[in-house]
């Protein structure tokens, strides 16, 4: 797992304190990115500052959005945290043994997110809907949830052991070129894999032929189908070579006739 490629995504986080300690989990465990969305203001407290301790600088180079598609835009894959899932349409909770394994392999070639909720709600379903997977972290049963800084703490050290080797998860599969297992996009052997931004105008292009042959998503949604569709390309293996073959496909189909 590539370190330098993780971002730490606060969703409308409530509490300067938190993002200040937030800060500092970073920086204990290797990751030199946040980004908060919404939340406006919120790094002016002088609480978010005083609880970094040491960590200041991960809080003036955070990434400061207005809406979750625009976090995970330059992303290739999303990794939301959740206690409980409430639609049946989202995908399956997970631990994190089950989860680091794809997100370690796709931190290699691309950038990827973790994705925290606000401290009083969580994400909402439309939050966890844009992640490729969702990841729960266990407690005990009488004290289900964590506090926002400590669930982040708790998966940066997952990521961290898994990085230095130390998890009982399955190691990601290996690389069938050897000596790719360490390199990044910057050393030019590995591709980057597509973004959450690319695939939403690949989808957009699919979505605009759907719609010339009378597709009509269920109970009128659109939002829900296309959210759908890209956790189905951004799980993880897609690469770069695959979204073009899908885009030759789609020039291909363009060029039809349009229907009478």
């Amino acid at each position: 797992m590539n370190l330098d490629h993780l971002e730490i995504v606060l969703v409308r986080p409530e509490t300067p304190r938190n993002v200040g300690s937030v800060a500092r989990a970073c920086k204990n465990f290797g990751v030199g990115r946040i980004c908060i969305v919404g939340s406006e203001g919120i790094l002016e407290d002088g609480w978010a500052k005083a609880t970094a301790h040491g960590s200041e600088g991960l809080l003036e180079r955070a990434r400061l959005v207005g809406s979750l598609e625009e976090a995970l835009g330059p992303h290739s894959f999303a990794v939301g945290t959740a206690n409980r899932v409430r639609k049946g349409k989202l995908p399956p909770l997970e631990l994190p043994h089950e989860v680091l394994p794809d997100l370690g392999h796709a931190t290699r070639s691309g950038t990827c997110a973790i994705v925290f909720g606000p401290e009083s709600r969580g994400l909402t379903d439309l939050d966890l809907a844009c992640c490729a997977r969702l990841m729960r972290i266990p407690t005990a049963v009488d004290q289900p949830s964590l506090n926002l800084s400590q669930a982040v703490l708790v998966a940066l050290q997952e990521c961290w052991r898994f990085a230095q080797g130390w998890t009982m998860a399955v190691p990601p599969i290996p690389s069938k070129k050897p000596g790719l297992e360490h390199t990044s996009p910057a050393d030019g052997n590995l591709e980057a894999p597509p973004t959450f931004s690319e695939f939403d105008l690949l989808l957009g292009r699919v979505e605009t032929l759907m719609a010339k042959a009378g597709f009509r998503p269920y109970a009128d949604d659109p939002e829900t189908f296309r959210l759908a569709a890209r956790r189905s390309l951004s799980r993880g293996r897609f690469e770069r070579r695959d979204l073009r073959t899908f885009l030759t496909m789609i020039k291909t189909l363009e060029r039809l006739p349009d229907r009478e």
